[in-house]
């Protein structure tokens, strides 16, 4: 992690501070979570590949609330998804997918993207100027300006609401069958050190220095979706010790439930199968 890492907007916790959130018995209940999240997925058809592992956002943010005792906001684009019991913080939850060798090991490439502000509206610019107008005249600056005032107004909104101003993303990295939890604070007073990667910038997506560690992530906002959006490293975080991480050692089985339940085979297809994995997630 470089010098000027204390000037970025969004400053990754180590692991030591993600733990002051996250104690031995959070970590029990994202296990448990983990595990009948798992046990969720459809079972594989005969000499079927692999099924990518789903698990919807709302889950993830309910896994938060409930492990860590928080109050959960949910109220869908707004700031934050959870509040501290104390009012003293919140956060916004979030998942990304990670890129995995055959073998399972994280690759070194960018995570999935997530949307870090999105209310982008043309009038913001002037009577007949929109940001593809923008985008095709390379006025970066003018774009990005605009950008930092959506950004200050979404998380003072939460401090104007609720009186918080301590706020912090919490990620969950899916990677295969294993899971990496990280957490990173936010501070808006940072946003006057960014800058724009002119080098970097096309006319249809335009990156931005200093919002995070290069080694950790990058943000750029993104001219088609009107979206200013963030993509982690994730093999960087792991291999920095910087998460928390959850290894399942779940393997995925084929069966052919149609048939196990003409068969009245289920019951036990659930007891061989299902529940050791529930009762395998408080060991």
């Amino acid at each position: 992690m470089d010098s000027l890492n204390q000037k970025r907007v969004i400053i990754p916790m180590n692991k030591k501070e993600l733990q002051t959130f996250f104690d031995s018995t959070s970590l029990k209940a994202i296990n448990y979570f983990l595990s009948k999240s798992i046990l969720s997925q459809p079972e594989k058809c005969l000499n079927q590949d692999d099924i990518p592992v789903q698990i919807p956002k709302e889950h993830i943010e309910q896994w938060v609330c409930q492990s860590i005792g928080a109050i959960p906001k949910g109220a869908g684009s707004y700031a934050i998804d959870v509040i501290s019991k104390d009012h003293s913080w919140g956060a916004d939850i979030k998942s990304l997918g990670c890129s995995i060798t055959e073998d399972g090991s994280l690759q070194n490439a960018d995570s999935g993207e997530t949307s870090l502000a999105q209310k982008f509206d043309d009038s913001n610019f002037g009577e007949n100027i929109t940001l593809d107008d923008l985008f095709a005249n390379k006025e970066y600056q003018i774009i990005w300006n605009s950008w930092k005032n959506i950004i200050k107004s979404k998380y003072e909104k939460v401090e104007q609401d609720l009186g918080i101003t301590k706020i912090y993303f919490f990620f969950i990295l899916r990677a295969g069958m294993d899971f990496h939890l990280c957490g990173m604070k936010i501070k808006l007073e940072n946003l006057n050190h960014t800058k724009i990667n002119y080098d970097r910038s096309t006319n249809k997506s335009m990156w931005i220095k200093n919002y995070i560690d290069d080694d950790f992530g990058h943000v750029k906002v993104y001219k088609s979706k009107k979206r200013f959006e963030l993509r982690l490293r994730p093999k960087f975080w792991v291999d920095n010790n910087m998460v928390i991480s959850f290894n399942t050692n779940f393997k995925q089985f084929e069966a052919d439930i149609r048939k196990l339940i003409e068969n009245n085979k289920i019951n036990l297809h659930i007891k061989n199968n299902l529940i050791p994995i529930l009762i395998n997630s408080q060991k």
